[in-house]
Formats: C-alpha cells, structure tokens, sequence
C-alpha cells in the first residue's frame, strides 16, 4: 500500500485524479464565504485570530473532510498519498503572481526526528506530492480570520518533487536531522538542550536552500518551504515563467563550481566574441548582451533569473560592468522588488513592521548572482582632430568572471530598513511630495517618448542611502497614486559605488583556487 500502514491509508480519503479536477475547477473565481457551505467561517466569531482557516474551508466545504493534525499526508489520488496545501498568492508587478509566505509542511519533531531517516520521515511523506489550492490574498496588510472571506480561489496545482529537488530538500533535512542529533548527542540533560534549540532557526536555516524552520524555539518549530520556492511553483504554473534548461545542481556549490568552468573558459573574451560564441545579437547594450550570453551559459534561452534551477535557489542575475578605475557605470535596479505603499497603511490601529514586509523577504531569501564585465576605454581624436578624448566600445568589454553577493548581511538589511523606515515616515506625515523636474536654467525637463512632465519625489535618494528609489514603468504615463500625488510606480535600487564597494571585497569564484 505505499510508504504507510494500511490502517492508516483507510483515513485518507480516496479520489481520482478526474475527481479533484471536477472539485476544484468550479472553485476557480468564487470567494472562500461563497464555497463554505459547511460554516467553517463561524469559528472566526469566538476565535477571530484563528489561523489557517483558508485551508480548512477548502479542506472542510470543498473537499468535505475532517480537519485532522496526524503527521500523514491529506489524501489518495489515483493511489498515490497527496499533501493538500491551501495558500495564499499575490499580484505583483505586470501580472506576475508570488507566494505571499513560506509554506508550512509539518512540525520538526525534536524529540524523535534523530530516529528517522529522511526516506521514512514524516516530512518526506507529506512533501513529495502537493495538492497547491491558490487563493488571492487581496489585503496588503494581515487580515484577521473573518477577512478571508472575500479572498477568491484562483487556481490548483499538482506539485510532484522532482529528482533534482528531492536531492537538495533530503540535503536540507539532514542538516536539521543531524543539528538536533549532535545537540543530543552533546547534551544529555534538558535544560542544555533547551538553549541549543533556537539555533536551528538563526543559525541552520541559513545553509539551507529549499526548506527553512520557524516559528523559533520554545514555540514548537515546523519545516516549511521557502516562498522563493514556493513563487517558482506558483509563476511556473500561473505565469509560465520560467524555462528549465538541462543542467542539475543538487545545492548552490554546483552552481558555483559551473560558474567557475566558465570563467575558465571564456574569462577575458570580449563581449562581440561572446556573442558570436553563443549566436546572441551584439547590436543591444552590453546589459542586455551579458544578459543573453550568461544565460545561454547556463542551458537557457532568456534571462538568468528566468531559469527555474537558479530562481529556486535564490539567484537573481545581475550584470555588472565595470569602467576603467573598477567602478560600476550604473546603479542596479531590483526589478524582482517595487516599493509598496500600503506596507504603510493603518487598519483598525495595526500597521505592517519592516520584518513582515516583502522587501524584509526578499532580501534576506534573495542573492545577486553577479557576472562581471570590465571596459576597456580608447583614447581617439575628438570631432575638432585635436583633442582626444575617451570613447568606450562595449562589444570590447572583456568577461571577468562571477561573484555572488547576499543581500541579507546585517549590512545592507540596516540600510533598506533606513529607506523603508523614511518611506513610511513621509507617506504617513503627509510629507511626501511630488515636483516638477527642472533644469538648472529653470526650465521644466519633459520625457522624449510622451512628451510628459518629468517628476520626481522626496523619497530616499542615491545622495541618501545606498538603498535607495527610482521610478520605473513602461513609459510617463504608467503612474500610482499615493495621498493624492501621481507618481511613477518606484523600485528598490542599490547604488552602483556600493555593489562594487561589496563585491571588492569578493573574490571572484574560484580564484582562491589560483596557486
């Protein structure tokens, strides 16, 4: 009967795959209120703060089984055990959909988990196969239990654990599995151990890659997916975002010892041999050649960070061109991160802290995987045929090799937080201002593709922080509004002095081989 005993598969309830299907398809569109026809909401009057009640409406009055919290998957689909996962997702930036949070699996069981393996553990039982129900968490802030009503399925997803990511997840595992047998092993009464346990969150979850534990210990911890994890599963089955090239990395060191191959074999090559190497159009900026080039380098089509196996490790692609004195030309935007104004919306007297924000997320889940190009200026006869002067040619720009860079570091999160913090500040004072660009005549500065006022804002600057806001959009007429005032749609950027000031720091992967 499969990895379980048969009295316990007799609980699960038993579907065919045709019979999820014809469930869940009629869901699709309907709010959580409209498909809870067994009341599961009435619980929400006495326990207004009562969690997961999305899941149990679907469990409850879609699936129309008991809530149960045994450590054994949900149901038998076609005889095969399926974890049902019910979570929220939410709509970013030109229609791109993202997991709102991690996704729990089940709890970390301290007291016996050194007694399992990870083929016979609960964990692996409840995680190689996932039912993924999507609703749309429309709030922007956290909502009580009630709120949750008026939050519409939007789609299903069967999630079966490929080859490639059971090797990284069992990986992961283990260093759990083995943190809390060594804690065992060195500590045999239980109050030692009881101060060892928080470690696991603050000190373990950073070497893992798909998984991560929380809540922190004395609260009972549980093994969840990553949301980057989680966000490739659902772009990849809403957005069809990403391309899986043929490559298998069982953790993020085979990522590197690839990135270390291809400096060894195209470090110094100009970016016009690159281009012919990998058939990509040299007639584009160096940014978006690099772009090209690196992610052919990696078996895809597109872009770095549109190849699955990288995102679901964390990797944003990032081209870094450097000029003659080894400083960077431009600032970096992180496109992957808009600035959200309703982080600083009040509601019923509560406001999001910086730690529940997607930007807290994104930086301490993300990395930048950096490929490094060096210019190579001339100095030619200018227009008069006297005076030279110094022209860049960036199909002469030489490839250099790759850095990675953590966004997380205590670092660089003090001063996204400082940004963040003067945002709100300014948002919520009725501080925040909108003017007018000018030039130094005085004279209003218009856009070349709409002929529109250019505008800017007192948000934090490149001049105050290295974290810093831009505007971005399609063109001038792509705008939000904020307290009353118009304005371009603004992104997180990173000044471009400071990223080279980090990765100056860095050695290039692989160079520690060098000697």
């Amino acid at each position: 009967m499969g990895i379980r005993e048969i009295n316990l598969q007799e609980e699960i309830p038993h579907y065919t795959k045709e019979q999820v299907y014809g469930i869940l398809i009629p869901t699709i569109g309907k709010t959580l209120e409209e498909l809870d026809i067994n009341r599961v909401f009435d619980k929400t009057v006495m326990n207004p703060k009562v969690t997961g009640i999305a899941g149990d409406v679907i469990e409850q009055s879609v699936f129309g089984y008991k809530a149960n919290n045994k450590q054994i998957p949900d149901l038998n689909v076609d005889n095969e055990d399926v974890e049902l996962k019910t979570i929220g997702i939410q709509e970013k930036s030109r229609g791109l959909w993202y997991a709102k949070e991690p996704c729990s699996i089940t709890a970390v069981s301290i007291p016996t988990i050194e007694q399992e393996t990870f083929e016979t553990s609960k964990f692996w039982h409840k995680s190689q196969r996932i039912l993924f129900v999507y609703y749309h968490y429309l709030s922007k802030m956290t909502v009580k239990a009630a709120g949750y009503k008026d939050f519409q399925v939007k789609n299903f997803y069967f999630y079966n654990c490929t080859d490639d990511d059971k090797v990284i997840i069992a990986s992961d595992w283990q260093k759990v599995h083995d943190f809390i047998a060594d804690i065992h092993k060195r500590y045999p009464d239980k109050e030692s151990r009881k101060k060892e346990y928080p470690n696991l969150s603050t000190v373990v979850n950073k070497n893992l890659e798909y998984l991560d534990t929380s809540p922190k210990y004395p609260n009972a911890p549980r093994f969840r997916f990553r949301a980057r994890f989680v966000t490739v599963i659902v772009q990849s089955s809403i957005n069809n975002t990403y391309e899986r090239s043929d490559r298998h990395y069982f953790g993020i060191n085979d990522v590197e010892k690839e990135c270390i191959e291809y400096t060894r074999r195209y470090k110094g090559m100009t970016l016009n041999e690159l281009c012919r190497e990998f058939g990509v159009d040299n007639n584009i900026s160096c940014k978006q050649a690099g772009e090209k080039i690196i992610a052919k380098m990696f078996g895809g089509t597109k872009k770095i960070s549109q190849i699955e196996q990288l995102a679901k490790f964390g990797l944003n692609g990032q081209i870094v061109v450097l000029n003659k004195n080894g400083g960077r030309t431009e600032d970096l935007k992180l496109s992957a991160c808009p600035l959200d104004f309703s982080d600083f919306q009040i509601i019923d007297g509560e406001q999001k802290k910086f730690e529940d924000t997607d930007v807290y997320s994104f930086f301490n889940d993300y990395r930048l995987l950096c490929p490094v190009f060096q210019e190579h200026p001339r100095m030619i006869v200018g227009p008069d045929g006297k005076k030279m002067i110094t022209q860049v040619i960036y199909g002469e720009n030489t490839f250099e090799g790759f850095k990675i860079l953590e966004l997380g570091t205590d670092e660089i999160m003090s001063s996204v937080r400082a940004s963040w913090e003067e945002a709100k500040r300014l948002v919520q004072t009725g501080e925040l201002t909108v003017t007018v660009m000018r030039r130094k005549d005085g004279s209003v500065r218009y856009t070349a593709k709409t002929g529109i006022e250019m505008l800017q804002t007192n948000l934090p600057k490149a001049l105050d922080n290295v974290i810093f806001f831009r505007g971005t959009g399609k063109d001038a007429t792509d705008k939000v509004i904020v307290n009353g005032l118009k304005m371009l749609r603004q992104n997180y950027w990173v000044k471009g002095t400071y990223v080279v000031e980090l990765l100056n720091k860095m050695k290039y992967l692989g160079e520690h081989q060098k000697g």
